[in-house]
């Protein structure tokens, strides 16, 4: 029977003196068999051990055989369980309020609240020390005892005090408190231990342990007396490369001296910075939806710059849904199999929800691409330069003023030139296009017909010359879409992924709606853009650094033109980490180092070059314009026109002549 066992069912148990209860434990043959547990139940069952001295106590957690085996957990089990260990007297108990206050002063803001909480009801320390801050009314106070509910505060509390006695009770409090809104694991916590322990390292390297475990508290420092000294003990992470975040071992940050009105030893300060610009290789494990983008090379530098060991515990196909990639993703983030999780993944509400995003590091535009215009025909803008008006009054002009001059010439006898129809139409066309005529008029008042026609015509060729020269180097383009209005009235079709829906989904717009009853899905946005450069019949709602890669890869970037930007989104992209985990401070800090020196900016712009095709040219001469033959292929036509028409007239001449012959 083992002696666990015997001391419970021994009907007078209750009767056997704290001297024999110490035998027999000490004479049990299956002792140094029992696991450690047994050996605390078997000292924490003895019923008469409030009545021990301590003295018997000792025997008592002495007799267990072993003892040197037993992890910190176990040793702290075996010791809280002896009452009258933890009693504190009056003036141990100021003590240690004065060491609190003085820690609080120097290490808690006074803009933010601290919360208080006592592990167990009938604590005086916890109560002593409540009143003491209470008095000071220095900061805002929250306090909690077992069984009472916590006030769900949206507000992030940023300083605790846990008063306890046994580890269990605060994991368990712990562990309760972490579900509140106002829960904030990355705050300053001080662990006061109420009971004067003569192993007060390992104490505190229990508490730093499960505390870290169970919540990942990186800001910790446990207060334990150890005889006439209050020890302040907390620890370092990514201290060597065998150390991570393992906690192997505490640190003795500094104590307090129990004489007189109370000092610390030191004046070192309780809460530094913890995390250092050297990790010595340890490994970060990430999470990425996609690699060798330009925003995974920034997120892999900045790791890497610190020294860290990247591993990458998720591989997603390059077309894999963004929605699905990101889910997975943060999965694996909540699941705890990886640290840090990125690739596209929006700051978004619902997201928060399950884990900690960062300071926004990138943002991603999505807009609306349709088909840019198409060039107006060079001859179609020549004969747009003047109205159908016009040309009719220039060719009337050009009649009447004949006519005139004709007539003119009949009555004055002037040259023969002129006293012809044929003549004084040819010699006004010569006006008309700038050439001289066959002779000079030589009566005052055709001279002056014909001066006026030179001034008109110079007037209106001047026009007409500026134009014609201006078409024949950019004839422009048609009218483009400009609005999502004049896509839906075009007859357009469109289409998007079915990730983006999102940005539709919710509005209660005419317009939005009735995008996402008539679109398209386009699963792979290359096809849907080979659509639009193949066809010109097509639009497209995506981001912008798909069009511009697309546009790099072929080298022709004019096929497609943005809409403007009422119709786009811009979504901040966020570092996701887990819920309080340490690493959101260290991540803030780069983010801002990065966004701030233009190093997110260079490296996206680095990706993009690199990507751009070799034989790709920028116009760095401002649009300089190279005049070909081809330019003047309206005035060969104009001209081919007038010597067709000029035969025309000869072969009706000559055949009139032979006619009348």
């Amino acid at each position: 029977m083992s002696v666990l066992a015997l001391v419970e069912s021994h009907p007078n148990s209750s009767a056997i003196s704290p001297l024999e209860h110490t035998h027999v434990v000490s004479c049990d043959p299956n002792s140094s068999k029992m696991s450690s547990l047994e050996h605390t139940r078997i000292v924490s069952c003895v019923p008469n051990s409030s009545a021990m001295s301590p003295l018997e106590h000792t025997h008592v957690v002495s007799c267990v055989p072993n003892s040197s085996e037993m992890s910190p957990l176990e040793h702290t089990h075996v010791v809280s369980c002896v009452p009258n260990s933890s009693e504190m007297s009056p003036v141990e108990h100021t003590h240690v309020v004065s060491c609190v206050t003085n820690i609080m002063f120097e290490n808690f803001p006074l803009d933010r609240s601290i919360f208080v909480s006592n592990s167990r009801t009938d604590s005086d320390l916890a109560d002593t020390l409540l009143k003491a801050i209470h008095d000071l009314a220095m900061w805002p106070l929250q306090a909690s005892k077992p069984s009472n509910a916590t006030d769900k505060n949206a507000e992030k509390t940023s300083s605790y005090i846990f008063v306890t006695r046994t580890i269990e009770d605060l994991v368990v409090e712990v562990e309760e408190m972490s579900g509140e809104a106002s829960w904030d694991s990355r705050g300053r916590f001080l662990i006061v231990v109420a009971v004067n322990m003569a192993s007060a390292e390992q104490v505190a390297l229990s508490i730093v342990h499960e505390l870290w475990d169970t919540a990942r508290i990186p800001y910790v420092m446990v207060l334990v007396q150890q005889d006439t000294l209050l020890n302040v003990y907390s620890w370092f992470p990514y201290t060597s490369h065998e150390q991570c975040d393992d906690v192997e071992s505490v640190v003795l940050v500094n104590q307090w001296v129990m004489e007189g009105e109370g000092r610390f030893v030191k004046d070192v300060k309780l809460f530094p910075y913890k995390f250092p610009n050297n990790f010595h290789g340890c490994t970060l494990k990430i999470s990425a939806t996609f690699k060798d983008y330009s925003e995974d090379k920034l997120v892999s530098k900045l790791f890497v710059a610190l020294n860290l060991t990247l591993e990458y515990v998720s591989d997603f196909p390059y077309d894999a849904p963004t929605y699905e990639a990101v889910q997975s993703s943060l999965a694996d983030l909540v699941l705890g199999k990886s640290d840090v999780s990125y690739g596209g993944i929006p700051l978004i509400e619902k997201a928060t929800k399950y884990a900690d995003p960062s300071f926004p590091y990138y943002v991603l535009k999505y807009s609306w691409f349709v088909p840019c215009p198409k060039p107006f025909s060079r001859l179609q803008r020549i004969s747009h330069i003047f109205s159908i008006s016009v040309w009719v009054a220039i060719i009337i002009v050009l009649f009447v003023v004949a006519v005139t001059c004709w007539l003119l010439a009949k009555q004055t006898n002037d040259s023969h030139s002129y006293t012809t129809f044929s003549n004084a139409l040819y010699n006004t066309w010569a006006v008309t296009v700038g050439v001289s005529v066959t002779e000079m008029p030589r009566s005052s008042r055709l001279k002056l017909t014909l001066l006026v026609l030179v001034w008109y015509c110079f007037a209106m060729s001047t026009v007409f010359q500026t134009f014609f020269t201006s078409f024949l180097v950019d004839p422009g383009f048609q009218e483009q879409l400009t609005t999502l209005e004049e896509i839906l009235d075009s007859g357009i079709k469109f289409g998007f992924s079915n990730d983006t829906d999102i940005f539709y989904k919710e509005s209660s717009d005419w317009r939005h709606k009735e995008i996402l009853d008539r679109r398209e899905e386009c699963k792979l946005p290359k096809t849907c853009l080979d659509r639009i450069r193949e066809t010109g019949d097509f639009a497209i709602f995506v981001q912008d650094w798909v069009v511009q890669n697309y546009t790099n890869d072929i080298n022709n970037p004019n096929f497609i033109c943005p809409l403007n930007d009422d119709n786009s989104f811009l979504v901040f992209l966020s570092l996701y980490v887990q819920k309080g985990s340490f690493l959101l401070e260290l991540i803030n800090r780069l983010v801002t180092i990065s966004t701030e020196s233009g190093m997110a900016s260079k490296m996206d712009r680095d990706c993009t070059i690199t990507n751009r095709d070799a034989s790709y040219s920028a116009d760095i001469f401002g649009g300089y314009f190279v005049f070909t033959l081809n330019h003047l292929r309206i005035a060969f036509y104009i001209l081919l026109v007038g010597q067709g028409i000029s035969l025309a007239l000869f072969m009706c001449e000559h055949i009139c002549h032979s006619r009348r012959a």
